[in-house]
Parts: structure tokens; C-alpha cells; sequence
């Protein structure tokens, strides 16, 4: 959103599919292309506006058509958005695309933020940040960092990966004094204890939303067996909201099944208001 438009001035519209852009390939190895989703969250005790893209699980390797990687990017760059986040996961099982990460990551246009998640820990996270930080990313972990400015100023909290321990959300909070925030996080479990530390709104991903998702089964599953709390989309409690998003690529099954699954890129339209699920899309 530009600084010049008025307060009252709608976001620009996000198009279902980038105008004028090629579409990069098509259903291959089972997938269905990424879609964008679109909500309109409220951020408490927040004045502003912002338009956010958020990708995540993006998991450059065998297992993902680089060519559903490269259709995300482009839907992004279609929403023009204020900033793009990215929640890890960025590699699958090992180190051997990290050009193509590179390649594929420049290609976003505008400021763009990364947490890591547990793959780029498990396969090697000093070359994912490398790979990232060659690309323009600005990957930052246990830290927050100020976007946009004057009312539109957002803090942004960036935790590392919940899972394999390398997050400190006290330390990532240090010196936020209460602010309202967003908070990136590749794990939604994190969720409440962001929360707790004055984040409001956190924006996740890490479950795939099941990756094979049949009705009560799936959620059951993760549920009782897994411990996951937090599987797909927005949850809204007492203490704030987390939003999974299911993203774009596989680590190990090389297909999806179910809309809760289906990959996303989601455009998010954040506003100053009360504390309440989103509005439109997810």
C-alpha cells in the first residue's frame, strides 16, 4: 500500500491468477497448481494497514515440480503486497537445489522475511540462510524488526524452528515494550507463547494442513497421535490467533488430497481492530 493513498483507499485487488503471467506448468505427479487464498485479519491495539503475502513449506527438492514454486511466486508478485513472509521449510531433504531456491526467491518483488524451519535445520541451515540471504531474503531468527512506517509501522517477531529447539521468544521480544505485533513462526505450536509475549497475530505452517486430509480422520489423527493442535487455517482464541498455512511443496509424499490441504499462497489484508476471525477466504 502506497504512503501517499488515503486511509479510507481500498488495498489493490488480488487477482485469482497473475494477469498476463504465464501459468508454470500444470497438474504434475498428482498436484493441482497453488491458489491464493485471501483474508482480511484485525491486529488489536494496531492503527495501520499492510498487505502481507505468506509462503511457506516451500521445499525445494525432488519430491516438488519447481514449476509449483515458481506459479507461487508469481501469485505473489501478482497481489502486490506490502511484504512477503516466509515460514520455512524451504528445502526438502538435503542441499542439492539450493541454486534453484536462489533463482526462484529473487523473483519476489519487495521487502521479503524468513524464519527457518526443521528441514532447512535437519539438511543444513547455514546454506539454506546463505542460499536465501543471496536471493535478498532477510532471514532473521530470534529477533524482530520494524516494517513500514509512521501508522502502517508493524513490528514483525521472527522465532527460529519451534521444533528443533532453536526458538527464544523472550529473546526475540526483547525491547518490543508491549507493541502490538505479527509474529512469524514455522511451527504453530508456538503459537501460545508468542501470545503471551504480546504477539497477536502468528502466521505458520509446518503441517502440510494434513497433506492427506479426509474429513474427521485426518484431524483425529493429528490430534491424538501427533499432539498438533494447531493443523490448518485460522484458530482464534483467548489469547490470540495463529493462521497455518498448508503451503506449496512435499518432503515425502509427493501429492496433496483434500482443500484443507490444498496449496496456497495467501494474501493477507491486516488492519488495527478487535480481536476476531478473519474476514472472507480460508
Amino acid at each position: 500500500m502506497s504512503q501517499e493513498e488515503p486511509k479510507g483507499a481500498p488495498l489493490p485487488a488480488s487477482p485469482a491468477e497473475p494477469p498476463n503471467e504465464p501459468l508454470h506448468g500444470g497438474p504434475a505427479w498428482g498436484f493441482a497448481r497453488p491458489k491464493p487464498y485471501h483474508g482480511h485479519v484485525f491486529v488489536p491495539g494496531w492503527s495501520g494497514r499492510k498487505r502481507i503475502a505468506h509462503l511457506t513449506d516451500l521445499h525445494f527438492g525432488n519430491v516438488t515440480p519447481l514449476a509449483l514454486q515458481k506459479n507461487a511466486v508469481a501469485l505473489v508478485n501478482a497481489a502486490r503486497p506490502d511484504l512477503t513472509v516466509l515460514t520455512g521449510d524451504f528445502v526438502a531433504r538435503g542441499l542439492g537445489h539450493l541454486e534453484r531456491l536462489t533463482e526462484v526467491m529473487a523473483a519476489i518483488e519487495g521487502r521479503k522475511l524468513a524464519v527457518l524451519g526443521n528441514h532447512d535445520w535437519w539438511s543444513g541451515a547455514a546454506g539454506v540462510q546463505e542460499a536465501l540471504e543471496a536471493a535478498g531474503v532477510e532471514v532473521i531468527d530470534n529477533q524482530w524488526t520494524m516494517d513500514g512506517a509512521g501508522e502502517d509501522a508493524l513490528p514483525v517477531v521472527c522465532i527460529d524452528d519451534w521444533t528443533t529447539d532453536h526458538h527464544d521468544v523472550h529473546e526475540a521480544v526483547r525491547g518490543l515494550h508491549g507493541r502490538p505485533a505479527l509474529a512469524l513462526s514455522h511451527n504453530p505450536e508456538a503459537a501460545p507463547e508468542l501470545w503471551a509475549a504480546g504477539a497477536g497475530v502468528v502466521l505458520s505452517g509446518h503441517t502440510h494442513g494434513g497433506q492427506v486430509y479426509v474429513r474427521t480422520w485426518t484431524r483425529s489423527l493429528y490430534q491424538s497421535l501427533l499432539r498438533v493442535r494447531y493443523l490448518n487455517g485460522f484458530y482464534s482464541e483467548e489469547g490470540g490467533q495463529v493462521y497455518v498455512n498448508p503451503g506449496v511443496g512435499s518432503s515425502v509424499v509427493p501429492f496433496r488430497y483434500g482443500r484443507p490441504a490444498q496449496r496456497c499462497v495467501a494474501i493477507l489484508d491486516l488492519e488495527g481492530g478487535e480481536l476476531r476471525p478473519p474476514e472472507h477466504g480460508f
